[in-house]
């Protein structure tokens, strides 16, 4: 029997695997996506000063800063009285230029302007606030791309080979079974 006349076509083994492909592609991807959001969440510093003595900060309205110090620095910092100090809810450290910085405070301010900021560190840095939640979203999102996305595309691809296969089966019986016995 000439397996051209068997239906569905074969090239539907094609398109399984090519769902299968297609779908650890994008779900690669979606890792490297997540990824990249999770580096792009590590703040950038505003400035790094030297510990021990008055800096003079400028700090903008409605903008959320922190300090940082080096990891086994004193984490004492006293701020102007005009700026809102909070603590940080968790204990966050990154690399930067290859020293481990950790999030001492956070930083607000009412009005835009030059405020003073003196740590006992022997260096300290102000810049944005972490995005924990950018950090957790791009890491727990890239992760679930990695391992969902394949295995979604090997599930429909295994499902689309099962049934050509079933269905091609059945089809070559029934072809067979119409047709006249040769003697």
């Amino acid at each position: 029997m000439d397996p051209r006349q068997i239906r569905p076509r074969r090239r539907w083994y094609g398109v399984a695997i090519g769902i299968a492909v297609l779908f650890t592609l994008i779900g690669v991807g979606g890792f490297v996506a997540g990824i990249v959001t999770a580096t792009n969440s590590v703040p950038d510093f505003d400035g790094t000063y030297t510990g021990k003595q008055q800096s003079s900060v400028q700090l903008e309205a409605g903008r959320k800063y922190a300090v940082y110090v080096p990891e086994t620095a004193a984490t004492d910092c006293t701020v102007d009285q005009r700026v809102t100090t909070t603590s940080p809810s968790g204990t966050f450290s990154f690399t930067r230029n290859g020293k481990q910085w950790v999030h001492v405070t956070n930083l607000a301010v009412g009005t835009t302007g030059a405020y003073t900021i003196n740590c006992s560190a022997p260096t300290y840095a102000v810049g944005r606030a972490p995005e924990l939640g950018q950090l957790a979203g791009g890491i727990g999102g890239g992760l679930a791309a990695l391992m969902g996305l394949p295995c979604l595309g090997i599930t429909i691809g295994g499902v689309i080979a099962l049934v050509t296969g079933l269905r091609r089966s059945s089809h070559k019986k029934r072809l067979l079974a119409d047709r006249p016995p040769t003697w």
